[in-house]
């Protein structure tokens, strides 16, 4: 039976003719013999006989893959949807079409004919590629922003759908699959405080009030710890109206930075309230060395008067011993600030270490001797110790430091003096006890003004400004104070200051 007699042709040359897709019959030689309109446009052709004239063989296959699609028609009878990249023959167009054929024969198995269909796939061959590009480009970008140590997001607006990177699970301590896939999921996680402003700066980028979205704010982690993090993000697709439909962005963990800027903060508030501080105490020493210079002038006048009696005259000899040490507090006042603001004035000369030292323990040796306290002098005198800085703060940081040494020492203990040099261009005089000694806790405080350590509670008078500036003093010179103490084993001051070469 040849096609002509088939009892369904009728049937086939309407469906032939009004098929979208291309349609064909070609004889065993593989030789066109028929291709229905839609088959005729795809190649650009006027008419079905242009096309039959062009075509000497399967046009629709690429020539490297005639033969698998031979091959396969020959073994199976069939092929399909079989891609291929072919060429329009009247026109010259690439395209993509997808193939399906299959063998027709006769009762006896005999090979009448080849029919099969032509689907143009191009626009949607093209769009695939054009999805797994952007993928590609997404995966590219993801991984350089990963890279950076920065976990990244991408987040499909109207479906609320969110996909997270393993870095910026790993961020907040989740595994994968851990955290829900939902723009909701890291809101709800949003500290309360920092919701408001970061749906702000998200919503002005929504509405194009700003090209990109960046919000600082804190987010919870796993384990209910607060980490702070920098977000950044771009919506990168709008549908027709504007409205965002995709953003993708990263989180930045900068809990680092925000304690360190806490910690500056801090530093600042403290240096603006000691500043405040000094200010302070610098204006009230001031406003009270006028009246102060007053009452020890007349007390002084009072105390040379001959006609005064005995009780009258030991009356103003405690308001002289008061006033002097009122003055001395009020002269150290105002040292510890200048020295604090840099305005103290240090003139520098030779200075003998040796004589220094002896002259400072000739002001305490009174109280050493109430206090059963021994000078325990290990200074060289053998060679010369000369130092270069401020002859009358020199004497100064040594009445101190020698000072607490008997104050601070127990009944029969010793006050050690020794000099040496310390590398090129230093000498160190050291003053040691065998008081109690200071803890660790003590030593971080030891040069804080104004705190005695816990000596306040006791019968040692004080004002816990000394060794703040001795310190302070030291340092105006050029040089420094160590110190060396353990808990029952004593303390040891050393002033070290440049060498006179």
């Amino acid at each position: 039976m040849t096609p002509a007699d088939d009892p369904s042709a009728d049937h086939f040359a309407s469906l032939f003719e009004f098929l979208p897709i291309g349609a064909y019959r070609a004889c065993p030689d593989r030789r066109l013999v028929r291709a229905n309109p839609a088959l005729v446009r795809m190649n650009g052709c006027a008419s079905e006989a242009e096309l039959l004239a062009l075509v000497s063989d399967h046009w629709y296959v690429e020539p490297g893959r005639r033969a698998l699609f031979g091959e396969r028609l020959a073994r199976d009878g069939r092929v399909d949807h079989f891609v291929s990249e072919v060429t329009a023959h009247a026109t010259g167009q690439r395209l993509w079409v997808s193939e399906c054929a299959h063998a027709v024969r006769s009762a006896d198995g005999t090979l009448l004919y080849y029919e099969g269909t032509v689907e143009d796939i191009t626009a949607r061959v093209h769009a695939e590629h054009a999805l797994q590009r952007s993928r590609e480009r997404d995966a590219m970008w993801k991984l350089a922003l990963e890279a950076t140590g920065d976990g990244v997001w991408d987040w499909y607006v109207q479906s609320g759908h969110e996909l997270y990177s393993p870095r910026l699970l790993q961020m907040y301590g989740f595994a994968e699959g851990e955290l829900a896939d939902v723009a909701l999921e890291l809101d709800s996680r949003t500290h309360p405080d920092d919701l408001d402003e970061m749906r702000r700066a998200r919503d002005a980028h929504f509405a194009g009030l700003t090209p990109a979205y960046v919000n600082e704010h804190r987010i919870r982690c796993k384990d209910g710890r607060w980490k702070w993090v920098l977000s950044r993000g771009m919506v990168i697709a709008r549908d027709a109206q504007g409205r965002p439909l995709r953003m993708i962005g990263t989180h930045t963990d900068i809990s680092e930075r925000k304690q360190a800027e806490a910690l500056r903060g801090e530093r600042d508030r403290a240096e603006a309230a000691s500043r405040a501080k000094t200010h302070f105490l610098s204006r009230v020493s001031h406003e009270l060395r006028t009246p102060l210079n007053a009452i020890l002038g007349f007390a002084q006048l009072l105390d040379m008067d001959p006609s005064l009696p005995p009780r009258q005259h030991a009356w103003v000899a405690a308001i002289l011993r008061s006033g002097q040490h009122l003055l001395s507090l009020v002269d150290d006042v105002l040292d510890l600030s200048s020295a604090q603001t840099g305005q103290l004035r240090v003139e520098t000369a030779s200075v003998d270490l040796v004589r220094a030292a002896e002259e400072g323990w000739s002001m305490v040796a009174a109280r050493a001797a109430q206090s059963d306290v021994r000078l325990d002098d290990r200074l060289d005198r053998s060679r010369p110790w000369v130092v270069l800085a401020d002859p009358k703060r020199v004497r100064q940081v040594l009445s101190n430091l020698l000072s607490n040494a008997v104050k601070y020492n127990r009944p029969g203990g010793r006050v050690g003096l020794r000099i040496e040099a310390r590398g090129t261009g230093w000498l160190a005089l050291a003053v040691e006890d065998s008081g109690p000694g200071l803890d660790e806790a003590q030593l971080a405080r030891l040069f804080t003004p104004f705190d005695r350590l816990g000596a306040q509670r006791g019968v040692v008078e004080g004002t816990g400004l000394g060794l703040s500036l001795c310190r302070q003093l030291a340092e105006a010179m050029g040089g420094h104070i160590e110190v060396r103490s353990q808990p029952g084993a004593g303390s040891c001051f050393t002033l070290v200051l440049p060498a006179r070469t």
